[in-house]
Formats: C-alpha cells, sequence, structure tokens
C-alpha cells in the first residue's frame, strides 16, 4: 500500500510529517477539504497502467474524488478496474490519506503487516477478510474465519463464503464501517485523430 501524510483529506495533515500511528492507533474524524499529490502516490499509479499516461490520466480523477461518492460513511475501499488491471484505493487509515495498492486479484484486509488494506480498529482480526477479483464477475469479498465477522449490507458473511460486492455496499468488519466503490475505466477518453 502506497501512502502519504501529504495526500490526506485534512487540511492540517497536508504538510504534515507526522508519522504514520503517531496518534495512537485511533483513526481521526475530520472532514475533507483539500487534497494535495505525493510524487508515490503518481509512481504507484504508473506502474499499475504500465507507466501508460493516458491509463493514468483515466484513473486518478475517480482515486481522487472517491470520497464524495460516499453515503453513509466517513471511510471507503475502491476498487478499480482498468483493462486487465485491478487495484483498491481507500482511506482507512490514521491520515485518512488515500492510499493506493499494486495490481492484484486478492488483497488482505486485516490489523496484520501482511495486509494490503491496514484495519486498526477494535474487533479486527490480523488477516480479517479477503477482497478478491475475478475478471468475469468482479470483485467479491471473503471472511477468513474472523471472531467479529464480516458484514455485507447488514448480512453477516459465513466464513470463505464468496459475496460478490456492488458499488456502495456498505461492509463491516469488526467496529469499522466502509463503504465499498467500485470504478471501471476501461474506455480511454483520449482518442487519435
Amino acid at each position: 500500500m502506497v501512502s502519504s501524510p501529504f495526500f490526506s483529506a485534512n487540511s492540517d495533515q497536508r504538510s504534515s510529517t507526522t508519522p504514520k500511528g503517531s496518534s495512537g492507533g485511533a483513526i481521526r474524524e475530520a472532514t475533507p477539504t483539500g487534497i494535495a499529490s505525493p510524487p508515490w502516490l503518481l509512481d504507484t499509479l504508473f506502474r499499475n497502467m504500465s507507466y501508460d499516461l493516458e491509463q493514468v490520466a483515466d484513473i486518478i480523477d475517480p482515486i481522487l474524488t472517491a470520497q464524495n461518492h460516499c453515503y453513509r460513511t466517513d471511510w471507503y475501499v475502491q476498487g478499480i478496474v482498468a483493462d486487465d488491471r485491478a487495484f483498491l484505493s481507500t482511506n482507512i487509515n490514521a491520515e485518512r490519506a488515500i492510499e493506493v495498492t499494486p495490481c492484484g486479484t486478492r488483497w488482505l484486509l486485516g490489523q496484520g503487516r501482511c495486509c494490503a488494506v491496514a484495519m486498526s480498529r477494535p474487533g479486527i482480526a490480523d488477516c480479517h477478510a479477503a477482497l478478491n477479483f475475478d475478471s468475469l464477475r468482479g470483485f467479491f469479498l471473503t471472511d477468513l474465519g474472523s471472531d467479529g465477522g464480516t458484514w455485507v449490507n447488514g448480512r453477516r458473511l459465513a466464513p470463505a463464503q464468496r459475496h460478490y460486492l456492488q458499488d456502495g455496499d456498505l461492509v463491516k468488519l469488526g467496529s469499522l464501517r466502509f463503504e465499498f466503490l467500485q470504478q471501471r475505466c476501461d474506455q480511454s477518453v483520449w482518442y487519435d485523430a
């Protein structure tokens, strides 16, 4: 996961050099007000898109505006599909910074260091759930046998049960509630004349 305190949704965090996790592990509540761009976020996007400037231009806006599409909570995990690649962006971290994963088909969610999306909240296991991508059917969530359970739209998933996600689904892991957002960027907005 690539993260930056300079790419925070909090205006008071935009120029902060406070190390990640310095707030004692608690996630601070704040109102999103501004965004500054770190070079390593763009570097990860360029690597995810094989250094194709047109594809990066297509996906940057959905990443930067994802928070605007949350209606039930301030937290989100966004699944992004661009041609044959999939990756995640999220703001679930102490700094509320936008984080982007490398491309893949499976990402672990939980408190463990091996998790692509680290979630430091009560009731979340080290490896709580897995978010997967199937190129034919889309993103699906699987509970990994956690004690607190994995919930989608108020329904608890059985361990190892696949639940295909829809844009706007409300997911609950332990005490954390977040919205799942989807963005397909399969067609370029750039056209050769």
